[in-house]
């Protein structure tokens, strides 16, 4: 049998007795519950979209000290304030970002810094350029050279720039990246050949060659640390197990990847930097299509860093710009652009996520906040509450036009608007031109692929 819920009101209670009477209104007598609560909490969604908006002033500050373009940038993981710079002239600097001056500075290399890393406890460092050296750098020894140095007296102002390394590598190989193992004293290096080395030993322990270019970057897994992962001229990604000794996979896509890095808290992903603009973000186990691609660049990206979290990622592109992903989504939540920086060679993600530091060819490292209109001011209790619950409601509105509208607005500089624009102009002319072929075409003439699969060339194990 069905049930019927039906509504039984009185006349009386809801009907004028006479035509002069009031109308009578009725509300829920619970006080919590407020007439207008919808339309009061809209109002102040569209608020706070507004406030923070205004409030948007994401660049702190940069460092000067540098004569060349900024190549390399490197984070200490023991210690949040200190990250190291390389420029193109070998010079390669020791920053404290609180105090914004350099600690130490030195001629490292001849020619271009081409790769600097921490060892896991943060007191060296190793760093590799162009002159097929590698050399190790102990922050203690540093501090040393510095106490027992004293200027002359025609230059009491000069800055001491003639340290001398903890130990050094010569490789008979040309060296583009390095990077330290996360448990062993081992570290590796890319160039025309992939090298692991040791601490204590003059030569390489290890050497991996798959019949492949330059090795462009190398990574190390920071959960599963025997894996290693390599980017390659020949448009390739690579993926070594120093353990076993071989290689395990090479995927080689449509355009070369500039950038490499694994995702912390999901190290069995990791997102690459392509010269198409694009970044993607593949899952170790399945190589043969992308897990999620991120567009925004115009140009190639030439270098990207995780947030610790690994929610977040940040990237640096040709076309001058910084940006901010999601690691779950395909879009830039947030741009950054300057009018005097120029092509950024590399990024970093601080590990208080907080700040995004990046690099670039104008000589300057520059510092911003990663959440544009964060306040840098410590926080009452109260001011805290009221940023949660703004967050909150900007969440829950972001489906409203308006609000939407507000929130996603980005002011971009005129040349990539209209790259942007001439791009998608191209991009639906494509996509027309495959619909019409299908259409008027026998079928399967030109199958449809997914856009995902379509960047990879090809896979190998």
């Amino acid at each position: 049998m069905v049930k019927l819920k039906t509504i039984c009101r009185d006349e009386k209670k809801y009907n004028k007795e006479k035509p002069s009477d009031m109308q009578r209104m009725y509300r829920n007598p619970n006080g919590a519950v407020h007439p207008l609560q919808k339309a009061r909490e809209y109002k102040r969604a569209l608020n706070a979209a507004k406030l923070e908006r205004i409030f948007a002033k994401p660049f702190l500050y940069s460092l000067d000290g540098h004569h060349d373009g900024i190549n390399v940038l490197a984070k200490n993981p023991t210690k949040l304030a200190e990250i190291l710079s390389g420029s193109y002239d070998g010079e390669v600097r020791v920053w404290n970002l609180t105090a914004k001056t350099t600690i130490y500075s030195m001629l490292a290399h001849e020619g271009i810094v081409s790769g600097l890393s921490y060892i896991p406890g943060g007191d060296k460092f190793v760093s590799s350029g162009d002159d097929k050296i590698l050399r190790l750098w102990s922050l203690t020894d540093l501090e040393k050279q510095k106490c027992n140095w004293k200027p002359t007296t025609a230059s009491p102002n000069a800055f001491k720039t003639d340290y001398k390394a903890h130990f050094e590598y010569t490789s008979k190989e040309s060296i583009s990246s390095v990077h330290c193992h996360f448990n062993e004293p081992l570290f590796a290096t890319g160039g025309s050949v992939v090298q692991i080395w040791n601490y204590e030993r003059s030569s390489p322990v290890e050497s991996f060659d798959w019949g492949v270019d330059s090795v462009i970057k190398v990574r190390f897994n920071p959960s599963e640390t025997n894996l290693l992962l390599g980017t390659s001229l020949d448009r390739s990604i690579i993926l070594y197990d120093i353990k076993g000794n071989t290689p395990l996979k090479k995927v080689t896509l449509k355009n070369k990847s500039n950038a490499i890095c694994w995702n912390p808290y999901e190290p069995i992903n990791f997102t690459i930097g392509n010269e198409d603009g694009n970044a993607y973000t593949f899952d170790m186990r399945k190589l043969d299509q992308a897990k999620m691609i991120h567009k925004d660049h115009i140009s190639g990206i030439l270098d990207l860093d995780y947030a610790p979290t690994g929610r977040e990622f940040v990237t640096g592109g040709f076309d001058k710009s910084i940006r901010i992903f999601n690691s779950f989504d395909g879009r830039s939540r947030e741009v950054y652009h300057t009018r005097r920086m120029q092509q950024i060679y590399s990024v970093l993600y601080t590990m208080d996520n907080r700040y995004v530091i990046s690099g670039s060819d104008d000589t300057n490292v520059r510092v911003w906040k990663s959440n544009a209109s964060d306040p840098l001011k410590p926080l009452l209790p109260r001011e805290k509450e009221r940023l949660a619950y703004c967050e909150k409601l900007k969440k829950k509105y972001f489906h409203n036009k308006e609000i939407r509208r507000i929130l996603r607005h980005r002011h971009l500089p005129k040349f990539i608007w209209n790259k942007n624009r001439k791009k998608q102009i191209q991009k639906n002319a494509k996509f027309r031109k495959e619909d019409n072929i299908r259409m008027n075409a026998p079928p399967g003439t030109l199958e449809y692929i997914p856009e995902k699969q379509a960047k990879i060339a090809d896979t190998e194990e």
